[in-house]
């Protein structure tokens, strides 16, 4: 296979940055694009060279000409979308978390087993320079043993607002740090605790905390807050501490490296998810895409991010999210 050609589920402000980075890839064929919305769909089509569009996923599912399929929906709706996707034996990516709830992705791993085709979950900071450069460095044991990792993820809650109707910070953001702890450590959480604060009417809260405890011995606690004023410098508050026996690492996404001043107000620009240059997006989205496009294209199974590690980390948080609305800690041995 020369070229992979892809289709993409899901045309929101994310599924059109997919469409973008999918459309400038050398070894991929942008063929086509699908939105409940005709005139979405047409509109994304045109601008980036998609051949076709459809307004129902089983349609784009069936297309012949399509050899893989990114599904970018909200998470209620990842399941049918990949399920037909599999069924028509496309290999497939979609955004994390893999499902919002563990019933549906399971089905969604049995379907892509069961049809033999390849498929991966958009676990992004894996694929980002600074997160990926520091598994390297644990790997090497530079830091010993890890005691203890800290998270932070804060962003404006204008911005975050919509989001909430879908599930909570801890569902929709601390799975990124959640999933990274995974991976660092290669251990399992024995038990969590979360706690969270409803601010607004919004359908779930604001702001969140979540402490792991890992089998291994290590502590984990991801801040999430999505409650930030809109004015704050900060695209996205990222942050991680890795604290081990023979030194730590620390990883500051905050402090992007580029901030601008003007009429709005100051603002540190996003360098390492998504970023523009020469009219192209760059950073850990492409690599991602461009990535799991290789896999396709040499019939092998994506091994940076895989479906039961995706799984787990959704396990994981939504033991958190019952401990923080039970108030208590939640067990899972």
């Amino acid at each position: 296979m020369k070229t992979v050609k892809f289709g993409v589920v899901g045309l929101g402000w994310f599924g059109e940055k997919y469409v973008q980075v999918l459309s400038k890839l050398p070894h991929v064929e942008l063929t086509a694009v699908c939105s409940r919305r005709p005139q979405r769909a047409k509109e994304v089509a045109q601008r980036y060279g998609a051949k076709k569009y459809y307004t129902n996923w089983n349609d784009i599912a069936k297309d012949p000409e399509i050899d893989a399929i990114g599904v970018v929906t909200h998470v209620p709706d990842h399941k049918d979308p990949v399920i037909a996707a599999a069924e028509a034996g496309k290999h497939v990516i979609v955004e994390k978390p893999i499902a919002g709830n563990l019933k549906d992705a399971d089905e969604m791993i049995a379907a892509t087993r069961r049809n033999n085709v390849h498929f991966m979950v958009g676990h992004i900071l894996r694929f980002e320079t600074r997160y990926a450069q520091a598994k390297q460095l644990i790997q090497e044991g530079r830091i010993g043993k890890i005691l203890s990792i800290y998270a932070r993820r804060n962003i404006p809650g204008a911005f975050a607002r919509p989001h909430l109707r879908y599930g909570s910070p801890i569902l929709l953001d601390a799975i990124h740090d959640t999933d990274i702890m995974l991976w660092y450590l290669g251990d399992s959480v024995d038990s969590v605790y979360a706690t969270w604060i409803q601010v607004t009417d919004a359908p779930n809260p604001e702001i969140t905390w979540t402490m792991y405890n890992f089998s291994g011995g290590a502590k984990g606690v991801c801040e999430t807050v999505w409650f930030l004023r809109t004015n704050t410098p900060f695209s996205i508050d990222a942050k991680m501490e890795i604290i081990g026996t023979e030194g730590a690492i620390y990883i500051n996404c905050a402090d992007s490296g580029l901030m601008i001043n003007d009429e709005n107000g100051t603002k540190k620009l996003d360098t390492m998810h998504w970023p523009v240059m020469h009219g192209e997006i760059v950073g850990a989205l492409k690599e991602e895409l461009s990535y799991f496009a290789r896999c396709v294209m040499k019939d092998e199974e994506p091994k940076i991010v895989t479906p039961m590690e995706a799984r787990r980390a959704l396990e994981v948080v939504l033991a958190a999210e019952e401990a923080a609305r039970k108030n208590q800690i939640v067990s899972l041995k």
